[in-house]
Parts: structure tokens; C-alpha cells; sequence
């Protein structure tokens, strides 16, 4: 019986062995990246990570397969590994979520810490982008870092003062953002919006900044970013 089971979990392992899996680390740390691809590489799975992201429609930890994946406990062998390290996928679907298209041996594990995404807000991760100025004269790009720094960049235009071009940014009451230059002398505080728009192509999903102000350095300006859905 021992022996027979051992040839039953090879059997299993095998039928994984080339399954893909893409991770969506958007919103993991990268202790908890490590620690979720480590389990997974050792069920034999290969992990391919991404900061893609997510589909819009995807609100709670996701995982995505072709129904044509191989193996018929693939998918329970990947969900109990999961679940061995205290991740749970309440949300299992086939085929296609969004733009995101899984071929035949692979899935796309969408992974979301409690509380990180709701739907009436934009989790900070999101907000990290380059933002185009929009609704204004000057031509200026918003650059908002992945480690809360930020910077403008101006497109012929050349200020006297430049202490304004660098700093940091955070969230000081959703929905509204501060950014604080290096020196502490500026603020500038915008408030966020997200909204849905089309053109012939697609759905674009925008993020735009509006000021809570009217500033010098770009009076009027908002500042938008675009990601196609």
C-alpha cells in the first residue's frame, strides 16, 4: 500500500511538472513572493513572476487555469500547497478574466492580502505610475515611485527654482494624496479619482489627480494615467 501511494503522488507530481504558474505579485511583499514560489517550485510547479495589473473584475485572491490543463489534481495539488502556507483562493475560474489568457499547461495565481484591494479605493500599488499633466497648458510628467518618492519632469519650461522637483508622496486621507518636496518647503495635495472610459479599441481605465489648489509651478493641472482593460 505504502509503495502503491508513492506511485500515485509520482504520478501527480509528474502530471504538474510543466504546469506554468504566473504569479501577480502587484500586492506581496517580496518576503511573502519568496515564500509562495519557493512552495509552489517545491510541488514541482514553474513559477513566472509578474508585477502586471490586475483584471478589474478580480476583487479576492484568483486562480485562473485553461480547462485543458494537464493533470487531472493540478489544480488541487496547487491550491493545497497554497493552503499549507495559509493562502486561500476562494475564487477558482476557467479560461479568460479580463485580457489574461492562460494556454494549455499553465495558470495565472492572483494573490491578494486581506483588505489590500476594495472596490471604492485604489490600493497604493496602483497609484505608483507615471502620470501625464492633463487639462493645463505646461506639459509635465508626474513620475509617482514604487518606494514613495516622486518626480516632475518639465517639457520646455525652465523654473528658477528646482527644490520642487523631488520628494515623497503617501496617502494622507483616502482619497486624497500628499506630496512633500525633499527640503520640506512644498506640498502639493491632490485629490484621486478613478473612472472607466472608452474609445474604439477598448475600455482604459483611468487614474487622475486632481489638485486641491491652484499651484504655481503648474496651474490647473491634473494628472492622468491610462491602462487599456
Amino acid at each position: 500500500m505504502k509503495f502503491l501511494s508513492v506511485i500515485l503522488l509520482s504520478i501527480t507530481l509528474l502530471a504538474c511538472s510543466s504546469t506554468e504558474v504566473h504569479l501577480y505579485t502587484r500586492y506581496l511583499s517580496d518576503t511573502e513572493i519568496e515564500k509562495i514560489s519557493s512552495k509552489l517550485e517545491e510541488s514541482t510547479f514553474k513559477v513566472v513572476t509578474n508585477t502586471l495589473a490586475f483584471p478589474e473584475t478580480i476583487s479576492q485572491s484568483t486562480l485562473l487555469y485553461s480547462p485543458f490543463i494537464k493533470g487531472d489534481k493540478t489544480l488541487d495539488l496547487l491550491i493545497n500547497s497554497l493552503s499549507n502556507i495559509d493562502w486561500a483562493i476562494p475564487n477558482v475560474e476557467a479560461l479568460v478574466s479580463g485580457n489574461h489568457w492562460y494556454s494549455k499547461n499553465s495558470v495565472g495565481l492572483f494573490l491578494l492580502p486581506d483588505g489590500v484591494k476594495q472596490k471604492d479605493r485604489i490600493a497604493i500599488q496602483d497609484l505608483a505610475n507615471n502620470y501625464e499633466s492633463h487639462n493645463c497648458d505646461i506639459l509635465v510628467n508626474l513620475h509617482l515611485n514604487k518606494n514613495n518618492t516622486y518626480r516632475l519632469s518639465f517639457t520646455n519650461k525652465i523654473n528658477a527654482r528646482t527644490d520642487h522637483l523631488k520628494g515623497s508622496w503617501k496617502i494622507r486621507s483616502y482619497p486624497y494624496i500628499e506630496l512633500t518636496s525633499t527640503n520640506e518647503r512644498w506640498w502639493f495635495y491632490f485629490e484621486i479619482e478613478q473612472k472607466v472610459e472608452s474609445d474604439k479599441v477598448s475600455k482604459i481605465n483611468i487614474i487622475e489627480l486632481k489638485p486641491v489648489d491652484r499651484y504655481s509651478f503648474f496651474p490647473n493641472c491634473s494628472f492622468a494615467n491610462g491602462i487599456r482593460i
